[in-house]
């Protein structure tokens, strides 16, 4: 794979990102914030708050087509259906919404990540009443979550860094990722995940194209990796690049990703995407 920088959009500087998501097109990006009330657009016009008064702490949006989209409000626990002006097509409670840090829609509804206690582990509640999933009873600790309408991707933030894509059937269950090797890597950025994994976090994994891409970073520099996984979950490749930034969202019927970047500040970059015949994963103009 090869990406390539298009575009890039400046967040405000007095609000910390939470999420984000594209739309089919991958031409309307939408975010939402912590502590604050409804989700930002932005497009080919300037960026626009909308579900002001009808969002009060989002934790997932899903495009359903260029012009409407569906929005997790874990304040009231309901799924709201809005278009892009901001009009309320409908709502409808979302069992275990309230209790959501993440949430992501596949095709037979939205999963939401639950994050655990010293008593309950985190969890998936799955959709359409199959109740919840387990990845790990030891593992208390948040789990991130992303889908693109056909699949979800569940990763655990830290280590044992254990990913998951998911399942088919009747019985809805995510098939894991091949566990990390130390094999994986070499030279010594390579092995500091495996030598050292208090200071490694997975900020994301995105389903692009025919595979995954998950982003490790260490949280004491601007050290990334990029770890691509084919569509069963198995290693490809890695590339490590020194730049503040992970994929966060990719379009559904376009080449497009997203990613969010600090530098200076905290801005969303567009990147486009292609498969490169007989190259490694390739990153393009990831500073300026």
């Amino acid at each position: 794979m090869e990406f390539t920088e298009q575009a890039a959009i400046a967040l405000p500087g007095d609000r910390l990102l939470k999420g984000a998501a594209l739309s089919p097109s991958g031409d309307v990006v939408a975010a939402w914030f912590a502590g604050s009330r409804g989700v930002r657009l932005y497009g080919e016009s300037a960026p626009r708050d909308i579900l002001l008064a009808e969002i009060g702490h989002a934790v997932g949006v899903s495009f359903l087509n260029e012009d409407h989209m569906e929005v997790v409000d874990a304040a009231s626990g309901h799924v709201v259906r809005a278009d892009a002006t901001g009009a309320v097509d409908s709502r409808k409670a979302l069992p275990g919404a309230r209790q959501a840090t993440a949430a992501a829609r596949i095709a037979t509804g939205w999963v939401l990540a639950i994050t655990g206690s010293d008593s309950t582990p985190s969890h998936l509640r799955l959709p359409r009443g199959r109740g919840t999933w387990v990845p790990d009873s030891s593992h208390a600790g948040p789990l991130g979550l992303s889908g693109d309408g056909r699949r979800a991707l569940v990763w655990q933030t830290l280590s044992p860094f254990r990913a998951w894509r998911s399942g088919t059937g009747p019985e809805w269950r995510p098939a894991e990722f091949e566990p990390v090797s130390a094999d994986w890597f070499e030279h010594d950025i390579g092995s500091a995940p495996r030598r050292s994994p208090a200071l490694w976090s997975v900020t994301s994994a995105v389903a692009v194209g025919p595979g995954h891409l998950q982003t490790w970073a260490n949280r004491g520099t601007d050290d990334r990796l990029l770890l691509w996984f084919d569509g069963r979950g198995r290693f490809q490749r890695y590339v490590h690049v020194q730049v503040p930034f992970g994929f966060v969202a990719a379009a559904a019927k376009a080449p497009v990703m997203l990613a969010v970047r600090t530098l200076n500040g905290s801005e969303l970059v567009k990147y486009s995407w292609e498969q490169v015949s007989g190259a490694t994963l390739q990153h393009k103009e990831a500073t300026r």
